[in-house]
């Protein structure tokens, strides 16, 4: 199988319910789809029942943050590539799967273009086009790449193990920042807008002094 699909929710009934729409709407069909809910107390597992026949897994119960909900769905994933599509955010469209894959790249990493949506203004990001993907470590301190526009070949958590649940924030960051920054990971860059990224979320309001402080942790423990 070539892709694993990972969504994790907690009481967003509406955007999960976009989130699956897009998922289950694509072209492409050699994947999987993982739901991973943190026993949400709104009508979310109404709506994962409405799709349950095109859901591979799903559950709802507890969990201890953002990144031991990925986890789970990373240890249910089967696919060569995991894609990490939170709930509220959207497929840019049907066919994203499909021009992604339709060579069969073989990389570390697949990335391509995102759209961002705060309030309603949507605003287009292609900083990953035209670049020999090599970044400096201060680029990505200093910055972030979106995770909704990566896909990850499953190799990176054989490698580096799972997301970080010590971190609140950027346990994601953490995983690029190792494996793209310190290592030198191929990248692959599809000319293709991959996801509408809803800038609401967690990382947008938590602010810069707690990201910043899990930055400089891992800094600290990465780099000699």
């Amino acid at each position: 199988m070539k892709l694993s699909v990972i969504t994790i929710n907690l009481n967003d009934a509406n955007g999960l319910k976009k989130t699956i729409e897009s998922v289950v709407g694509q072209t492409y069909k050699d994947f999987e789809y993982i739901v991973i809910d943190g026993k949400s107390e709104d009508d979310s597992i109404d709506v994962v029942q409405q799709y349950k026949e095109q859901i591979a897994y799903w559950v709802s119960e507890k969990d201890k943050g953002i990144y031991n909900a990925m986890n789970k769905g990373i240890k249910q994933a089967k696919g060569e590539y995991l894609y990490f599509l939170n709930a509220g955010d959207i497929l840019a469209s049907d066919k994203v799967f499909e021009e992604v894959f339709a060579d069969s790249p073989e990389s570390e990493y697949v990335c391509g273009n995102f759209v961002m949506e705060k309030n309603g203004v949507m605003t287009e990001d292609h900083s990953y086009k035209d670049r020999d993907w090599t970044f400096a470590l201060y680029d990505l301190f200093s910055g972030f790449l979106c995770h909704q526009a990566f896909f990850v070949h499953r190799s990176n958590f054989d490698k580096y193990g799972l997301y970080d649940e010590g971190l609140r924030i950027v346990s994601d960051w953490k995983l690029f920042f190792q494996s793209i920054g310190i290592d030198h990971a191929k990248v692959t860059y599809k000319d293709v807008d991959i996801v509408i990224y809803n800038m609401e979320g967690l990382s947008s309001q938590i602010g810069g002094e707690v990201i910043y402080k899990e930055k400089l942790k891992v800094a600290n423990e990465l780099l000699p």
